[in-house]
């Protein structure tokens, strides 16, 4: 099972963990649920410890580095989940559907996994690009606009549908790629860059990467961004997602 990770998800649990206020929020819409499936787990995170779950992950390479004592995980694809009707009370998924070849499949496997509930955290197409896509890489905001599900999408597939910001902390602990909206540094580590799946898809980008390097070292970075250099949060079109699930 060959995907996007198997090459681009070395050290990916290092960059790529779990960061406890988005986890919180994440964890307030799991209330009551009995068994879950993490659908595009990677290697685990944001998976409750006190909640039986089984991890559902297509890279061998997320599931080599998930941890030993880490729930349960299966090898397969969102569009081919292999379990029972009705096997968990609650599916989840972390900033995987817009990595998924037939989200319309997934979200049919979903409903005859899952008996309650949907909860997902991705990001708005409608959203208003953040200073990196906006001033330095505003092709990924046109790609991310096509690849990332709307609400119209889901709302076709199940019942309920809510959205929700996702606020992120400043120093947000996860390496996804607005994590680091308050730290423009870390955009130049090819490290960083290397975890960040949007990146990948850019062939090549470098003039972005330079007029960043510029921007820093003459203060025009800081100047057009100083409005959010002392914000403890910043909502910056990531949603957390609620669904019922449904048999129609």
């Amino acid at each position: 099972m060959s995907t996007i990770y198997d090459s681009m998800g070395v050290n990916y649990s290092v960059r790529r963990c779990t960061d406890p206020q988005i986890f919180l929020q994440l964890y307030a819409e799991l209330e009551g649920a009995t068994r879950i499936v993490n659908i595009g787990a990677g290697t685990g995170s944001y998976e409750p410890a006190d909640i039986p779950l089984v991890a559902v992950e297509p890279s061998q390479e997320m599931i080599s580095q998930r941890h030993p004592s880490a729930h349960p995980v299966e090898q397969a694809f969102a569009e081919s989940l292999p379990f029972e009707n009705e096997s968990f009370s609650h599916a989840m998924t972390i900033l995987s559907m817009h990595h998924w070849h037939d989200r319309a499949a997934a979200y049919r496997e979903i409903n005859r996994v899952a008996t309650e509930k949907f909860v997902a955290i991705t990001w708005d197409p409608n959203a208003e690009p953040f200073w990196l896509t906006r001033d330095y890489f505003p092709e990924m905001y046109a790609l991310d606009r096509r690849n990332f599900p709307g609400l119209e999408e889901l709302r076709a597939c199940f019942d309920d549908v809510e959205s929700a910001p996702l606020l992120i902390p400043a120093q947000c602990e996860d390496g996804f790629l607005a994590a680091f909206w308050r730290r423009p540094k870390a955009y130049l580590s090819s490290q960083v860059r290397q975890s960040i799946s949007s990146f990948s898809k850019l062939h090549p980008a470098p003039d972005g990467l330079r007029r960043l390097a510029a921007d820093l070292a003459s203060g025009a970075w800081a100047e057009k961004n100083r409005s959010i250099l002392e914000e403890p949060y910043l909502d910056v079109g990531y949603r957390i997602i609620t669904a019922k699930t449904t048999t129609r």
